[in-house]
């Protein structure tokens, strides 16, 4: 429709409908900015919000947890208005949605930040973890109660090594 609409613009005859081609055309721009920033919203609010969901994580990173949390509200917020509101002509048009889209990601790219940076402490402080992937290694991390919690990802941290027995302390 964007595209129908900027032919429309660049048409000789365009002049009797140029307010509402206007308005049109600033109305489709507006939702498709809105669906860019909610679609980069989901996708790291998705692979962050298993994160933040364990008090390890949360522990180990109180301020992350917090603006995620933040984010977290506002996008629950939104989500439940979206399913009040299928309309997206009408939902795009609420204000402020453009700019709590962009807030959002926003905060959700520094958590991403903090989170990558504090993984690579992990890894610097003991090297075997640069064998694991992020997401193998903040499974470890999150689950610091429970030492079996490493048993899968033993042997790509240790060669020949496949398995830990475990033993209760007496």
């Amino acid at each position: 429709h964007i595209v129908t609409t900027q032919a429309m613009m660049s048409s000789p005859y365009k002049k009797v409908f140029d307010d509402r081609i206007n308005k049109w055309s600033q109305k489709l721009n507006l939702v498709y900015e809105v669906i860019e920033e909610w679609l980069q919203v989901q996708r790291q609010w998705v692979s962050l919000q298993s994160i933040f969901t364990s008090p390890d994580i949360n522990k180990q990173l109180p301020a992350e947890g917090k603006r995620f949390a933040s984010v977290n509200k506002t996008w629950r917020v939104m989500m439940s208005q979206a399913f009040a509101n299928p309309d997206v002509l009408s939902f795009a048009d609420n204000p402020g949605l453009l700019q709590k889209l962009q807030d959002s990601n926003k905060l959700l790219n520094m958590v991403q930040k903090r989170l990558s940076e504090y993984l690579d402490k992990k890894r610097a402080i003991f090297a075997r973890f640069y064998f694991l992937s992020n997401e193998e290694l903040l499974q470890i991390l999150s689950q610091t109660q429970d030492p079996t919690a490493v048993q899968p990802h033993l042997k790509k941290c240790f060669e020949n090594i496949d398995r830990l027995v475990f033993t209760e302390k007496e």
